[in-house]
């Protein structure tokens, strides 16, 4: 079994090609300031009072942002929440988020120094 893809370099070629490295420098601060909150909501939801349509919308959100960086593993993983959340399963979106965090944890890891200097 492969690993997975942390971050696609094609993906970021794309947004280079669209908009050069101030879009993709853009694509990318806005993913890590807002997928802390993602992350949050993510979180809260997988507890076993919480809510786990928030759950859901965190997923989704996180889901759609990691794609458009190329951040594969963490996107899969996150349409995989989004499923057992869209199913009201808490105790799969909590048994999925220790893995949900690793990714995340790679993707940030991987992206923060790629961005260029001021916006």
């Amino acid at each position: 079994m492969s690993e997975p893809v942390v971050v696609d370099p094609a993906a970021l070629d794309r947004l280079r090609e669209w908009g050069g490295e101030k879009l993709l420098s853009q694509m990318i601060r806005l993913f890590l300031d807002n997928s802390p909150a993602r992350m949050d909501q993510i979180r809260s939801g997988a507890q076993q009072d919480g809510d786990v349509e928030e759950a859901e919308k965190g997923a989704h959100s996180l889901k759609s942002s990691a794609a458009n960086l190329g951040a594969e593993e963490l996107r899969g993983l996150a349409a995989t929440m989004e499923g057992h959340a869209s199913d009201r399963d808490q105790a799969a979106v909590a048994e999925l988020l220790p893995r949900l965090e690793e990714a995340y944890t790679r993707a940030r890891e991987a992206l923060e120094p790629m961005i260029g200097g001021e916006p």
